[in-house]
């Protein structure tokens, strides 16, 4: 850590502007700093990139499935109403609010963080919005194909 004229300090007290460098990624606003060895280090951050993988694939597994049961239905109620000689093309109305689904990712924690409480804020009984993940860099493949599979919409922002 280096105060303001770049020297370095041991402890950052509140109010104090510092530098923090050695960071392999951006930490999340409201994060702990916690020290130990190394290898302490090395395996909670295996354990937590192996935690956030698991759930990333847990939502896209989620969408995927909440998108066939959708079609399922829809193919169900086709033949249903063929059956009773009405014409397929004729289908009720979807229940419930319509939903705009987005992956918001910026730059910096504190603005994704203020966009997605602000976007979460809009709705009414016919539409609103629902933020399928966010987080902060660039936008990646999986963040693509994580809006595709739950047939959301990309918000990118810097």
């Amino acid at each position: 850590m280096l105060d303001s004229s770049d020297k370095a300090v041991k402890a950052a007290y509140p109010g104090m502007a510092v530098t923090v460098t050695g960071w392999k990624s951006l930490p999340n606003a409201g994060d702990e700093v916690l020290q130990g060895s190394e290898a302490d280090v090395k395996k909670a951050i295996a354990n937590r990139v192996r935690k956030a993988d698991l759930e990333a694939t847990m939502e896209d597994l989620e969408a995927i499935n909440q998108q066939r049961r959708l079609e399922r239905d829809r193919r169900e109620a086709g033949a249903a109403e063929e059956a009773l000689g009405e014409p397929a093309a004729h289908h009720q109305a979807e229940q419930g609010p319509k939903e705009l689904r987005l992956v918001v990712k910026g730059d910096v924690s504190g603005s994704v963080e203020a966009v997605v409480d602000a976007l979460q804020c809009i709705g009414n009984k016919e539409a609103c919005v629902k933020i399928i993940s966010s987080g902060v860099g660039d936008v990646t493949e999986s963040d693509v194909l994580r809006a595709q599979a739950a047939q959301g919409k990309h918000l990118c922002f810097t």
